[in-house]
């Protein structure tokens, strides 16, 4: 076995907001995002593979396999090695624990066939495909899916991994800065329309020092830092970003921290004009709440969230060269455990934890603080939207979709996602290496609605 390429590996942290493509199961899938241009989308080639083989793991053999194999373009790509990394990502980079504590919360089991009936049009084929043939046909990308009611389980399956592996849940991380963020702002911890150098001196001097916090909480700095294909090459702002946390050279030969490297992103525009997406938005927050929580953002969750939460295992953060952990998408866990995350958003929290961890006026900013005219102004709004086949209100709190009845989504590199509908009490988790033909966003929300 050859050993982990630790610095290729952080270079695909900041590309965890790559997310949401269309999937053509006879070839490659193709990524949609609006490019500064306004036209043009990219393409994520994919290996002729199949996930239902990994259901029931893998064998000496490939494991090794797939070790040797790896490499960032294939975790990257949506490829048989970058599967095996999802589910084995600790052999690839360090990692800092999440701990578990107490007893685990057993979820009942209410299971219903309807669910899997509930169909929607394929928009290229026109034909009407179920959620159930989507979920589980052999070419299916989907690996694990859960589907809550009123906190029991009324679907399940594991078409694609073992019920106990831990799967990398990517940009489905950020959700938790957003509510340490929004915790701590309850406690009267952080003024969220203080400035980022009130709590992070470190920033005095940068384009960040008078960014308030909710611009940052809320992907709207300002700062030339946003996502998409342009900007993660070369020289760009972002670019050099993304080369320091692989440790590279980035400058006259000069090495750059990952602290370093976020510090000297500039400025582009105001904040607070537009929903400019970015994994760097959701480092800075890390840095917040590390300073003000004066402990690790590990620490943070496990004492704050994950050891009240009756979970069945612990999760896994990992870590950047720096040492730094990063929240914006390297936390993996059981897909049981991401179910239970999202029950901490419905009045079923009572099911599996004897405090709540998210209050109702938590919640309640999390569902009405957005800014509605600024969602259509950067490119994973308009995604949200196709996607869905309905146009969310606004982003919220580091969740990339909030609509008017106030249900919640935040999605993942290469198929991650989690919807929550505090309402309904409804959540809807899953685990992907790939999209389905039809939008698993556009399937969680009319599930939401049925229930």
């Amino acid at each position: 076995m050859k050993n982990p390429v630790f610095p290729m590996v952080i270079y695909f942290l900041f590309l965890l907001g790559c997310q949401n493509n269309d999937t053509n199961k006879n070839g490659p899938s193709l990524q949609k995002e609006t490019i500064q241009d306004g036209k043009d989308a990219y393409s994520t080639p994919t290996e002729d593979f199949s996930v239902s083989a990994l259901k029931n793991g893998y064998t000496a053999e490939k494991a090794y396999e797939m070790n040797e194999a790896w490499s960032l373009q294939k975790f990257l790509d949506i490829t048989e090695a970058g599967a095996y990394s999802y589910l084995h990502l600790s052999e690839f980079l360090p990692q800092n624990v999440i701990f578990r504590d107490g007893a685990v919360a057993e979820l009942e089991y209410n299971l219903s066939s309807e669910i899997g009936k509930i169909g929607l049009e394929n928009e290229k084929t026109r034909k009407m495909e179920t959620f159930e043939e989507i979920t589980t046909s052999e070419d299916s990308p989907i690996q694990g899916v859960i589907v809550l009611k009123n906190g029991k389980v009324t679907y399940e399956g594991y078409p694609g991994m073992r019920r106990y592996d831990k799967h990398v849940w990517m940009s489905n991380a950020k959700v938790f800065a957003g509510l340490l963020i929004a915790q701590f702002e309850e406690e009267g911890l952080i003024d969220i329309q203080k400035t980022v150098s009130n709590y992070v001196p470190e920033t005095k001097g940068t384009a960040w020092e008078n960014i308030k916090v909710i611009d940052v909480l809320h992907m709207q700095s300002g700062l030339d830092l946003e996502e998409n294909p342009a900007s993660r090459k070369g020289a760009t702002p972002y670019g050099t970003f993304v080369a320091a946390e692989m440790g590279e050279a980035v400058i006259d030969g000069k090495k750059l921290t990952h602290n370093e490297a976020l510090l000297r992103i500039p400025k582009l525009r105001e904040p607070g004009m537009a929903f400019e997406y970015s994994s760097a938005n959701t480092q800075m927050l890390c840095l917040i709440l590390e300073a003000v929580g004066k402990k690790r953002i590990s620490e943070l969750i496990t004492e704050r969230i994950w050891m009240h939460a009756g979970m069945t295992g612990d999760a896994l953060l990992g870590l950047s060269p720096q040492g730094n952990g990063v929240i914006h998408g390297l936390i993996s866990s059981r897909l049981d455990d991401m179910a239970k995350f999202g029950l901490l958003f419905t009045p079923s929290w009572k099911l599996i934890s004897s405090k709540q961890i998210v209050s109702q006026s938590v919640l309640k900013k999390m569902q009405t603080m957005g800014v509605k005219e600024n969602f259509m102004k950067g490119t994973l709004g308009p995604r949200m939207a196709e996607e869905f086949r309905e146009q969310p209100e606004f982003n919220s709190y580091q969740w990339d979709a909030v609509f008017a009845d106030g249900d919640l989504y935040k999605s993942g590199m290469n198929g991650q996602g989690i919807y929550v509908s505090p309402t309904r009490n409804v959540v809807i988790v899953w685990f992907a290496t790939g999209f389905t033909t039809i939008p698993m966003e556009a399937y969680a929300r009319k599930i939401a609605k049925s229930l």
